[in-house]
């Protein structure tokens, strides 16, 4: 009966997700992130790594280095998220702190954070409210997951989006090239 009524009342059944975060400027690709100067969009979570609460408010002052990726079924993912850390004095001389979303359950992920070793900020986002409100769902290798997107934020903008999976087909960056890749101008006061 359900099939049938799906036919008669168009968008009952729903396929797979199209949620348009109201951040995303209209004519901005679902899933090319967020373009630079865009406001950040509020979140909360819980870095599973301390048990504390995190939130785009409590950031706001601090440039802040998201990664949005595919998380455990990812290995990739996460050696980037210790590479990163190995980075961590570099971005630190940079005035920039790093928290990583992944679309894991929390479980999952704290297991994850503790075989790999991971010091740095980890959100759990399964429901991908987060990464949706970054734009970063759809063009990754699975729709329902991020890519391997970073943004830079500061002061409640976007300063710096750049998503490795659409422009390089690559889940792992070195992060030389990553640290490379962010412009001066986005790092300075």
């Amino acid at each position: 009966m359900l099939l049938v009524a799906s036919f008669i009342v168009p968008g009952l059944v729903k396929g797979p997700s199209t949620f348009r975060s109201p951040n995303v400027p209209a004519g901005v690709a679902l899933g090319a992130g967020l373009p630079v100067g865009s406001a950040v969009p509020s979140f909360t979570g819980i870095n599973l790594i301390t048990g504390q609460p995190v939130s785009s408010a409590q950031i706001y002052d601090q440039r802040t280095l998201l990664f949005f990726s595919e998380g455990v079924s990812c290995q990739a993912c996460l050696e980037q998220i210790q590479g990163l850390q190995q980075v961590g004095s570099e971005l630190t001389k940079r005035g920039i702190h790093l928290m990583s979303f992944t679309p894991d359950p929390p479980t999952v992920l704290k297991q994850a954070a503790a075989d790999y070793k991971i010091t740095t900020p980890l959100i759990s986002d399964p429901n991908g409210v987060i990464s949706s409100a970054f734009n970063t769902l759809g063009l990754g290798m699975h729709a329902n997951t991020p890519g391997h997107a970073f943004v830079l934020v500061y002061h409640g903008k976007v300063l710096w989006y750049r998503d490795y999976w659409i422009t390089n087909q690559s889940m792992y960056v070195a992060p030389s090239a990553l640290l490379k890749a962010i412009p001066a101008s986005a790092t300075k006061s």
